[in-house]
């Protein structure tokens, strides 16, 4: 799933720059010739720095919306992390997807102005996933995007996702009404902007169950909050709508199920900068063999049995 979450936000960059840019081919060259290999490194430091400001957003959210996950979440806590690499981690102009927001604007890839000064001036923010036993918790651009509840068998999927026959005829607590009260006041104890000018509408999901002719109504309830609609992106994807916000809830238990934030803009919460990204992304991994034998690798580390420093010291291989 780390490898397929990678090559998809590879593409999509990629695309979008291709279809979107008309930047020039000196322009081109120096981003990925000279910019891109400057901070592309995934360090260990990094991935530290980065891990940490995950984490203490994630207590943020969970303590907000009294997830029911460990409090605080501690690093052990998490079985599964991925982290991006810094360049697919810097933050860009919604206006201008191909130009990094910066002190520079356009002129971020012109190789008149020093390179070291252009680098700097870049703005790297958080990136990547965090999950318990229960919670993803998903970072795009400096903040977090969505929180997804995990599925009882398996990771990246939702709770009810692979056993929906469970919840048919099963009654709900709340009506749809109640359902966006509470979305509401999540919504509001996570600082995400107020939403009671945007349209909003309540759907249940409808599911045909196993054998059944006829489709029923599930306890499943999305929110969405306004809309966004997506015009002119890269040549193999149509035009479509999304809300801005959208919050699912299993109403046998008016519990969370899923947060997704798609316009990052209307989040209050501070950016998650990584401030010292290129100095971080220019340090030296310590040797492979030295994190294998570290005591840390059981203690200290996130995952079963040391998973995340296993990984890692096997990407320093590499």
């Amino acid at each position: 799933m780390k490898r397929i979450s990678i090559f998809l936000i590879c593409c999509v960059w990629a695309q979008a720059v291709s279809a979107q840019s008309k930047l020039t081919e000196a322009q081109l060259r120096e981003m990925y010739d000279a910019m891109i290999p400057e901070i592309d490194h995934g360090t260990l430091a990094y991935q530290a720095a980065v891990m940490q400001k995950m984490l203490e957003e994630a207590n943020y959210f969970a303590d907000r919306l009294k997830l029911p996950t460990p409090h605080p979440i501690q690093i052990t806590d998490i079985e599964y992390p991925w982290i991006g690499p810094p360049w697919y981690s810097i933050i860009h102009n919604t206006n201008a997807l191909h130009y990094p927001i910066s002190v520079f604007g356009t002129n971020i890839y012109d190789s008149n102005i020093p390179r070291e000064a252009r680098l700097r001036a870049l703005k790297i923010g958080a990136s990547g996933t965090i999950e318990t036993t229960n919670f993803k918790f998903y970072f795009y651009d400096g903040k977090v995007r969505e929180i997804m509840r995990l599925s009882e068998h398996e990771h990246d999927v939702e709770r009810y996702a692979h056993d929906l026959d469970k919840l048919v005829g099963k009654p709900s607590q709340i009506n749809e009404a109640q359902a966006h009260e509470l979305a509401t006041q999540w919504l509001a104890a996570v600082d995400v902007a107020a939403l009671n000018k945007e349209k909003w509408e309540v759907h249940q999901l409808r599911y045909l169950a196993r054998g059944a002719t006829n489709a029923v109504t599930l306890p499943l309830y999305y929110v969405d909050f306004g809309a966004i609609h997506y015009h002119n992106g890269p040549a193999n994807l149509k035009d479509f709508d999304e809300p801005l916000v959208r919050v699912e809830i299993l109403g046998t238990t008016k519990d969370l199920q899923n947060l997704t934030i798609n316009d990052l803009s209307i989040s209050r919460r501070p950016l998650l900068l990584i401030t010292n990204a290129l100095d971080l992304a220019r340090m030296s991994d310590p040797p492979a063999k030295q994190l294998e034998s570290s005591p840390s690798a059981q203690t200290n580390s996130p995952g079963r049995k040391g998973r995340y420093l296993k990984q890692t010291s096997e990407e320093s291989k590499k």
